[in-house]
């Protein structure tokens, strides 16, 4: 366990206390955490100085939640009688200290990236490893430069793997990221149009990701989605690349693939697995038990393959893995389904862009219901100049691809939504343009009926999962009132 004076020495820091040496070598550096409001009786408060408020200004809340000590800039009001460790910057020891518990971990740090699918194929893969292993894992989407020091700090020396999820909006995040937590094995699961605004193309987009790739050494482990923007940037990796897929060239692929009624069933096919999996397990075009996770939709199926992949790294079996994988947890908001009112509703509020849309109104249109399909979508960010083109074409598939009866369309983009559905033959009236998800309430709670299957998503920016809140709240109408 590190100590106060481990990490004052770790950051370029004074500890002052009261009794600073026997407090430095004796006290424990607990949970830390950047939010005063969440501390808890052991916890380190870090102050970091944030676009609308400065952690210096919650140094005595945090002591008063019962902080052990807290880090803070030196001009920081810290009352007598506490223990603090004080740093030029506090972002900069952030990084320093993130540095250090990673000079410290001698096991497998595993990071996660992609346009889409990051948080499910993280969350699988640490599914499938503490089956056998012990490990952590990003909390919630903590994968940016704050988040991901944060997620680090959760590593233990005694740990056999850390799975990290690294985000980027701008490209040398990714980079910067990467260089930070040091990944022997490296995961991207797909490009698609996300972040556009901040990288121009869908090939930059790929080269923002194959940082990654860049950063991983030699004696590393890629394990890359079927994608072609992906396969156009691997000559920059010069670890051992793994693909995963449906197509007959990937390394892992899944055969016999099945999503109904909240599972994903598929079977495992290893090709050449002599050459990516140790001796004890290689054998030539494996055919594994078949995979049952409860997750709804076909286009979790890299997810799972990822996992499936980094598991036999770590020397996992299939037959574990497929017995991991049926116990996997969704996360919230992000395919979720729900029964509201007698209808079914898919919150998949978290995020979106154009490749995650396509993929929720495959859902829909799959889905075994004898009501309508109504679709609730909010603004899809950061898409720059593509983002009426992209809203358009939102429209349209959402009648060509979803077979949706009923668009309420929210946000900046609305009436693109709106006129993309109309011309793909929606009514007009059953197409309706709001400024924000509120707006959007009266006419889904009229509109819905026992029996009807309702997508709800948006980007976060849209906050759309107040329709889902409100949705909870109403009561049931019978069918036909």
């Amino acid at each position: 366990m590190n100590t106060l004076h481990d990490l004052a020495q770790a950051i370029d820091g004074r500890l002052l206390s009261a009794d600073a040496t026997r407090d430095g070598t004796t006290v424990p550096v607990g949970r830390i955490v950047i939010d005063s409001r969440q501390v808890e009786p052991g916890d380190l408060f870090w102050a970091l100085k944030g676009p609308n408020h400065d952690g210096a200004d919650f140094v005595g809340e945090a002591f008063h939640r019962g902080a052990v000590a807290v880090v803070a800039a030196k001009r920081a009001d810290v009352p007598d009688g506490h223990r603090a460790v004080e740093v030029d910057d506090t972002y900069r020891a952030l990084y320093q200290w993130a540095r250090f518990k990673r000079r410290q971990f001698t096991g497998t740090v595993i990071a996660v990236t992609g346009s889409v699918g990051k948080t499910t194929t993280r969350q699988m893969i640490h599914t499938v490893l503490r089956t056998r292993l012990t490990g952590t894992a990003s909390p919630r989407n903590y994968n940016n430069h704050i988040g991901l020091p944060m997620s680090m700090f959760a590593i233990e020396p005694d740990h056999h793997y850390a799975v990290l999820e690294l985000g980027a909006s701008r490209p040398g995040e990714i980079a910067a990221l990467a260089e930070l937590c040091a990944p022997k094995v490296g995961v991207v699961t797909q490009i698609a149009d996300v972040h556009l605004s901040g990288f121009g193309s869908r090939q930059a987009i790929a080269d923002a990701k194959a940082e990654l790739l860049a950063a991983l050494p030699s004696e590393g482990r890629a394990v890359l989605g079927d994608d072609v923007q992906l396969r156009n940037v691997a000559n920059m990796c010069d670890a051992q690349i793994i693909w995963v897929g449906a197509d007959q060239t990937c390394d892992v692929r899944a055969v016999r693939v099945k999503s109904k009624a909240g599972r994903l069933t598929f079977r495992v096919v290893i090709r050449n697995a002599a050459e990516h999996a140790e001796p004890a397990t290689a054998s030539h075009s494996t055919v594994g038990p078949e995979f049952c996770v409860p997750v709804w939709g076909r286009h979790h199926v890299t997810s799972a393959l990822a996992a499936v992949a980094v598991g036999r790294m770590m020397g996992l079996e299939l037959s574990e893995m497929a017995e991991a994988l049926k116990r996997f947890q969704p996360v919230p908001m992000r395919c979720e389904v729900l029964e509201m009112r007698g209808a079914t509703v898919i919150n998949d509020t978290y995020n979106s862009n154009p490749t995650a849309m396509r993929a929720a109104l495959e859902l829909i249109r799959d889905f075994d219901a004898s009501g309508r399909r109504i679709v609730v979508s909010g603004d899809m960010a950061e898409l720059g100049r593509e983002s009426i083109a992209s809203h358009w074409r939102l429209g349209k598939e959402t009648v060509s691809l979803g077979g949706a009866e009923l668009l309420i369309a929210c946000g900046r983009f609305a009436r693109h939504v709106v006129a993309g559905a109309r011309a793909a033959g929606m009514p007009h009236a059953r197409a309706v343009p709001c400024e924000t998800a509120d707006d959007a309430l009266p006419y889904l709670g009229q509109a819905i009926q026992p029996g009807d299957v309702v997508l709800v998503k948006g980007s976060r920016n849209m906050a759309m999962e107040r329709v889902i809140e409100a949705l909870e709240r109403f009561p049931e109408r019978r069918r036909g009132a």
